[in-house]
């Protein structure tokens, strides 16, 4: 069998147009490329808009006139018939209830009796002259939909015929129902011929209407979309390239960069991990180079810097570099103009790379300067201030599990300690509660003066820690419930930092059960009053 001819052309050629235009896609700056994707996703909108507006709306405002026309027929059914008048008209009473019927849903009602007597016909008169030209009523109803191609229905009342008829002397087009209506009337049943008519030539105005609205709205929401995809843009794109041109800066061994970026967002978080990292390995570095030329003379010293720089530098390198590849391949794939569900995946990956990032850094860093011995930058400060500040910028995270939080503080409660220090204290304190809380439980920190310190106590709802299991918590690596520490990634070093730091300003901490939870306690030693000038 003769194959088609496109299949003969070759692979490369019939998707050279696609790699061209991804090609130019990928030249696209990151704002124009966001501006492109907001504003076809809104003029997509539009086109569907009125493609449905032209396609479905008169159907579906039909079928809906349809309804009502029935539900008219039912509530006429409903009415009591036995109540005439002489001559076999309706009564004012219940004409005036007819006549509401045609006031409120804008259609016209006409009954005869089965006699073929006119019972009620408020305004459409010129069925008289219809009556004249036929043998009888019945023939006119009979005929009505007779030569009405999308009529339909027997015409009894539990199957209504529902069709169009156009007025010729008015030019209008109504959507009519036909229906005999049986009656009981004193114990006897008897028949009556209901015609319901309802105008369609509202529907095409109503859609007119419409559609120059749409319009207009589309029109106006591409505007104010426009400007703020622009901002957004700007407002996204600029740390991105701020960071950027940091992390190349860094990659020369330039740590001078700081970065100016204070959002709260993961942007905000990255931009102040870099500028930790930075300032750590500047110092660091600094550091060993000055350890370098004085331990010149005694080789097996200069020997042993050397390798605890270049174990450092490698911890920090190995522990960056998966995330790292991680975030810049998924940069890329946002740059191939992946489509929205794609996008937010990627952007989800990027951000938990970002912030395992983060993490690893700030801990292994920590614990290679732990370890080496680190001064403490000591200053006075207020040990509840810093309770307080670090609990308000983590109650976003417990807000979202329900985590509801609490602080007290007495006292001024200063101390004279490593701030940055003190703060790793309760960013892993805090951290380790959220982990152990469950959704919807209580974090709390109480902050008072004790004899010649200053004490703190965090508390979390939960589960126990085991008894045997409460002085080995600030060993390095402990964990006590392997599967709870899997699922939220811990790495068994965040109370042993705690602990180090504690250790090195001389102070005390414990971890205590409660009726219901965990009580992490440590106190520091207190700046008397008359040393606070």
């Amino acid at each position: 069998m003769k194959k088609p001819a496109a299949s003969l052309v070759p692979v490369s050629n019939r998707h050279k147009w696609y790699e061209r235009l991804n090609y130019a896609v990928q030249n696209f700056p990151i704002r124009t490329r966001l501006f492109l994707i907001t504003f076809g996703i809104i003029l997509l909108f539009l086109v569907i808009i009125f493609c449905c507006n032209s396609l479905f709306l008169k159907p579906y405002y039909r079928i809906n006139k349809e309804q009502g026309l029935k539900q008219t027929l039912y509530k006429i059914s409903q009415l009591d018939f036995s109540d005439t008048v002489v001559g076999g008209y309706a009564s004012d009473e219940l004409s005036a209830k007819l006549r509401y019927m045609e006031e409120a849903e804008n259609i016209q009602i006409i009954i005869l009796d089965d006699s073929l007597g006119v019972f009620y016909c408020e305004s459409d008169n010129y069925i008289f002259d219809k009556f004249d030209r036929f043998s009888g009523a019945r023939q006119w109803f009979n005929n009505l939909f007779a030569m009405e191609p999308n009529s339909k229905g027997t015409g009894s009342f539990s199957d209504p015929i529902i069709g169009t008829r156009k007025n010729s002397r008015t030019d209008t087009t109504y959507l009519s129902l036909y229906a005999v209506l049986p009656v009981n009337i004193n114990g006897s049943d008897t028949y009556y011929y209901v015609l319901i008519n309802t105008p369609l030539s509202a529907m095409d105005d109503a859609v007119a209407i419409f559609n120059d609205f749409a319009l207009i709205l589309g029109i106006v929401a591409m505007i104010i979309s426009g400007l703020m995809s622009v901002m957004l843009c700007s407002h996204f794109v600029e740390p991105i390239l701020q960071i950027n041109d940091a992390t190349k800066r860094m990659a020369a061994m330039d740590f001078s960069v700081k970065l100016n970026i204070n959002s709260n967002d993961e942007l905000g978080q990255l931009a102040q991990s870099i500028n930790y990292l930075s300032a750590q390995l500047e110092t660091k570095i600094n550091e060993l180079s000055v350890a370098n030329e004085q331990l010149k003379k005694d080789i097996e010293e200069k020997e042993k810097i050397d390798i605890m720089r270049q174990e450092l530098i490698s911890n920090v390198s190995h522990e960056l570099k998966t995330p790292l590849a991680i975030i810049m391949g998924y940069c890329e794939g946002l740059q191939l103009n992946v489509n929205n569900e794609e996008k937010d995946y990627y952007c989800s990956v990027i951000a938990d790379e970002a912030v395992k990032m983060n993490n690893l850094a700030a801990r292994l860093l920590n614990v290679a300067e732990l370890e080496s011995g680190t001064y403490l930058d000591l200053t006075e400060f207020s040990l509840a201030e810093l309770a307080e500040e670090r609990l308000k910028t983590m109650s976003y995270i417990f807000a979202e599990h329900n985590i509801t939080t609490e602080f007290k503080a007495s006292g001024d409660s200063l101390i004279n300690a490593d701030y940055g220090r003190i703060e790793e204290v309760f960013n892993n304190l805090l951290s380790n509660a959220k982990h152990h809380t469950p959704d919807g439980g209580k974090i709390s920190v109480d902050v008072h003066e004790i004899p010649g310190g200053v004490q703190c106590n965090i508390y979390n709802s939960g589960s126990h820690i085991p008894e045997e299991s409460l002085d080995r918590i600030w060993e390095s690596f402990y964990k006590v419930d392997k599967a709870r520490t899997r699922k939220y990634g811990g790495s068994g070093l965040g109370l042993k930092i705690v602990s180090s730091i504690l250790d090195m300003h001389g102070g005390k901490y414990s971890a205590v059960n409660t009726e219901d939870g965990v009580i992490f306690g440590f106190s520091l030693p207190r700046v008397h009053n008359e040393n606070c000038n």
